[in-house]
């Protein structure tokens, strides 16, 4: 059998590797370089190598702290479970990685994007639980005429309205909040918290909450 490396961990096993305060140190030390980015970019800027590279990652860092983030609010979850003493750590990674995945999100009209993902399968949903009626004697012919393509039309228009309605105004306070935190001054002051709590955790991991080994 063909192994792959990380793809034949189990789950447990990716947990525990997660749960490393190693790894976790690097990853918010890495969450914090790319969150103060342009402070440090400003900072480096006389030295030629350390002003290129921040730079570039200025350049690259929306869509890498995308992913990022993503891990962020991972390793906080995986955090929270296995240390309930370093809440302030689990706090920080979640709200790191919260920060860094709206400043890609909070560019798309989320709110239509939903009400289109949640019409389309609602929609489908009922379309498949509707289309084995159509055999029954007394129902079929009204089964038939209700998943034809118009009226499934008409009913993901409407599944669309109601949902774009309701679930957008808690959608558009998700994203106004998510603007404030991806903000330049926000996501820089995030970020050099991020970088403190990381080097704290590779340095001196009990001052946070974790066990001493």
């Amino acid at each position: 059998m063909l192994q792959f490396g990380v793809f034949d961990l189990s789950l447990g096993e990716i947990m525990a590797w997660l749960a490393d305060p190693w790894v976790i140190g690097w990853v918010l030390v890495a969450t914090g370089i790319i969150g103060a980015a342009w402070l440090l970019e400003n900072i480096t800027d006389p030295i030629p190598l350390l002003g290129l590279i921040f730079d570039l990652l200025v350049k690259i860092g929306t869509f890498v702290g995308f992913f990022l983030g993503i891990l962020d609010i991972l390793v906080g979850y995986v955090v929270y479970v296995t240390y309930p003493g370093a809440v302030i750590v689990a706090g920080v990674l979640i709200l790191a990685g919260f920060a860094l995945t709206m400043r890609v999100l909070s560019k798309f009209p989320l709110a239509l994007v939903f009400a289109v993902a949640v019409a389309a399968f609602a929609t489908f949903t009922i379309y498949g639980f509707l289309a084995p009626l159509v055999s029954e004697p007394i129902i079929g012919g009204y089964i038939e005429q209700i998943i034809s393509l118009k009226w499934m039309a008409v009913i993901g228009v409407v599944i669309f309205c109601v949902v774009y309605v309701i679930g957008g105004l808690i959608i558009k306070l998700i994203e106004l909040i998510g603007k404030i935190f991806s903000s330049r001054p926000v996501l820089i002051l995030i970020g050099l918290a991020a970088l403190a709590v990381g080097i704290v955790v590779l340095v001196q991991p009990g001052l946070v909450g974790f066990p001493i080994t």
